[in-house]
């Protein structure tokens, strides 16, 4: 097929909506990859104005390509792409792994990085029954793995935990242990997984996190979880029964809906993004696509793209201005790694970028080296962070 078909035919998915996350990061990098190479990075405030002017053009833009037969040279359709790339908040990215230059592994500072490669994170995770027993899910056979208060835990082959009420026994007493179970899944640092609750609703834990819960919700008013780390949650709906998660000074209350928090101990904020339905944190109402930002005891609401809060459930790293403390700890927790910083006055450097976090860590370091902000070592375990002189 002619190249240049090639091109126009994907961009047309692009427009239309109908590319594959590869086909749109392709599209992407192509305007990129231009911006990239003229080492010219937008401020937050130009990147508004270009926003606010693509937004009352891109329209028109869009049906005059609808109307115009005619081939159109390959650098308009590619600006209109970034448009679009522009509206949605993506920002501006760097190369990523599917982009990334040849030549970049033959360079002395990704043959030091590659030479002391870490593997990114998995499936890994830890059960703790009510009795106190400790199971590795890991190590853990898949089919049944315990069974409490007439409750069957089992764990499937693609990473999950799931639980399956019993009938209760004649003597009741399946009942009155239900009432008063608890179980922990805990992930490590480098690890993920993904639990069905026994009401049916899915939790997705991050790296370093923590949710303990009962084993049944039959007889109880409420249901009722705690987290400690990072979770996503798509709750069943049971307008009887409201659902609370408890984390670090706050409450989040719902009927049934899609939301992420963030509770990190090493964090300093605790940020919950609603996706989908209404949710109540502490006394702030959320709608879908705002974020509640807890501070000091102080809730702050905002508008955001919720595709930056559940980048990790999806596979990947996505930085959006952020800072290079907060990137390095998510890349701490997921690669299982310490940090060290030459400079402290790095932490406050931003970043923009996305990346799979299913590379290695030497394809993720050398993404933010591309900055030439920070230059990146690694030695054993730890991540050493020197400023680029």
């Amino acid at each position: 097929m002619n190249k240049k078909y090639q091109a126009e035919e994907l961009i047309s998915k692009y427009h239309q909506g109908v590319a594959s996350p590869e086909e749109r990061l392709l599209v992407e990098q192509w305007f990129l990859i231009d911006l990239e190479q003229s080492h010219i990075l937008p401020s937050a405030e130009a990147v508004k104005k270009a926003d606010q002017k693509i937004s009352s053009n891109i329209q028109a833009h869009i049906q005059g390509q609808a109307t115009d037969k005619k081939i159109y040279k390959l650098w308009p359709r590619i600006a209109a792409a970034a448009a679009v790339l522009l509206i949605v908040g993506l920002g501006v990215f760097f190369y990523t792994s599917y982009y990334a230059p040849r030549h970049l592994e033959g360079s002395a500072a990704m043959r030091d990085l590659l030479a002391n490669d870490i593997k990114p994170g998995s499936n890994k995770a830890y059960l703790v029954l009510s009795n106190g027993k400790r199971l590795s899910l890991t190590d853990a056979a898949n089919g049944a793995i315990a069974k409490e208060a007439g409750v069957e835990i089992t764990k499937t082959a693609d990473g999950q935990v799931i639980y399956s009420s019993q009938p209760l026994a004649p003597s009741g007493r399946d009942a009155a242990g239900r009432e008063g179970a608890l179980n922990t899944i805990e992930t490590p640092r480098g690890g993920q997984y993904q639990i069905r609750l026994p009401d049916g609703s899915k939790v997705w834990l991050n790296a370093a996190s923590k949710l303990i819960y009962p084993v049944s919700f039959i007889g109880r008013g409420q249901r009722e979880v705690t987290l400690s780390g990072e979770a996503y949650f798509e709750v069943a709906k049971d307008k009887q029964h409201p659902f609370y998660v408890k984390s670090a000074g706050q409450v989040v209350e719902v009927l049934g809906t899609h939301f992420n928090i963030s509770s990190y101990p090493d964090e300093a904020d605790v940020k919950t993004t609603l996706l989908e339905g209404s949710v109540k944190v502490n006394d702030a109402i959320l709608k879908p696509g705002q974020q509640a930002t807890l501070q000091a005891n102080k809730i702050k609401v905002t508008e955001v793209n919720t595709d930056y809060a559940v980048a990790w459930k999806d596979g990947s790293f996505v930085f959006n201005s952020e800072n290079l403390e907060s990137i390095m700890n998510q890349i701490s927790r997921w690669y299982n790694v310490s940090v060290v910083y030459e400079d402290p006055s790095l932490k406050k450097e931003t970043f923009f970028g996305t990346i799979s976090k299913y590379e290695n860590v030497s394809k993720v370091l050398n993404m933010l080296e591309r900055t030439d902000v920070a230059r990146f070592t690694i030695n054993g375990n730890t991540i050493k962070i020197t400023k680029n002189k």
